[in-house]
């Protein structure tokens, strides 16, 4: 029974290292190619980020959205149809346009978590009055079994469509659409709350749990 027991640890070992080696395999270098007129967040051309699946690495929320179905198809090996070289694609933030990026897969030498500090940067101020006047915050409730990206239970920490914050693209994608309703002063039809909602992280098997809320400033 012991043995049996060890053995199980065992595979469970090597498929959590495979996992991470995985993981981290290759990082996305996004370039600031071009960016026409002001960019609200403060983005500008020859700008350069290093993004995988989990790490934001400081590029804006909106833009990350936008582009983060092609970091993903790159982060774990796909190509996509649409460009002629297989480890680039060519996008732009939904502002009309306004920043142009290229996104590049680049192996890495050695598998390396990469978790790119970060800083929020206020957008009160900038044309945006429900940012003027309420401000998105997201709080960890749970997890079943363990969040790779090192979040935990009770995290609290404010987001907004540029500020992705502390959280892990994957967790971020997800809240996205919600930052929006909650801004609006709506919420999800299934939302027992009129200033917040519930939900998962698209990662089945760990189950982070997340309350966001919406709060005056």
């Amino acid at each position: 029974m012991d043995y049996d027991i060890e053995m199980k640890d065992k595979d469970l070992n090597e498929f959590v290292e495979n996992l991470v080696k995985a993981e981290n395999r290759y990082y996305q270098e996004v370039v600031i190619t071009d960016v026409k007129g002001n960019c609200p967040y403060g983005h500008q051309k020859g700008d350069s980020f290093k993004v995988t699946a989990m790490n934001s690495a400081g590029i804006c929320g909106s833009l990350l959205k936008t582009i983060f179905g092609d970091i993903v198809t790159l982060h774990y090996g796909g190509v996509t149809l649409l460009e002629k070289d297989s480890d680039i694609i060519n996008a732009s933030c939904p502002e009309k346009g306004k920043v142009q990026v290229k996104i590049k897969r680049v192996e890495m030498n050695e598998s390396e978590v990469l978790r790119t500090p970060w800083k929020f940067k206020p957008m009160t101020g900038k044309g945006y009055p429900a940012l003027d006047k309420y401000k998105v915050c997201v709080e960890v409730t749970e997890i079943a079994v363990q969040c790779y990206w090192g979040h935990s239970v009770g995290d609290t920490f404010e987001v907004d469509p540029f500020n992705v914050g502390g959280a892990c693209c994957f967790l971020y994608n997800q809240l996205y659409p919600y930052i929006h309703i909650l801004l609006s002063g709506s919420v999800p039809a299934w939302s027992l709350d009129k200033h917040s909602m519930m939900g998962e992280c698209p990662d089945v098997y760990d189950r982070l749990c997340f309350r966001l809320f919406v709060e005056e400033r």
